[in-house]
């Protein structure tokens, strides 16, 4: 306990840096880490240009996990968020189907709000799946 003390009187008389000084003057000078950042980054672009897409291709046949792994670390955090809400993957016929009314729909972008056209379209499948009801007493 009595050491507990001594320390807290050593410290006591300390006081804080003055806003704007630094704890270390001779530290790492402004911009230092920027510039390591981009000369790595202009590395990895230039390896990545040479090499990227075989050894994309060797990954992904000798270690799926992996190559899986490093495909959704780099998906933007956005977009990984609407993957992971859907209910399930689409398989081709829909994503034809959808590519097919995407394009539709931005055909007539420039004339019609596609709000309309999406009315348009459940208001038509709508009455082309609608049973018949026929009248009480028509036979």
């Amino acid at each position: 306990m009595a050491t507990t003390l001594k320390k807290q009187s050593k410290t006591s008389h300390l006081t804080p840096w003055k806003p704007g000084q630094s704890g270390n003057p001779l530290g790492r000078p402004q911009g230092a880490r920027s510039k390591f950042s981009e000369a790595a980054a202009q590395d990895v672009l230039k390896d990545w240009t040479s090499h990227g897409s075989s050894v994309l291709e060797r990954v992904r046949a000798t270690d799926p996990s992996t190559y899986l792994r490093v495909l959704f670390s780099i998906i933007p955090k956005d977009i990984a968020v609407s993957i992971e809400n859907r209910t399930g993957p689409m398989d081709s016929a829909e994503m034809q189907a959808m590519r097919r009314l995407v394009a539709m729909i931005q055909a007539t972008a420039s004339a019609i709000d596609p709000e309309t056209v999406f009315g348009w379209i459940e208001e038509d499948l709508r009455a082309r799946v609608a049973k018949n009801v026929s009248a009480e007493g028509e036979g």
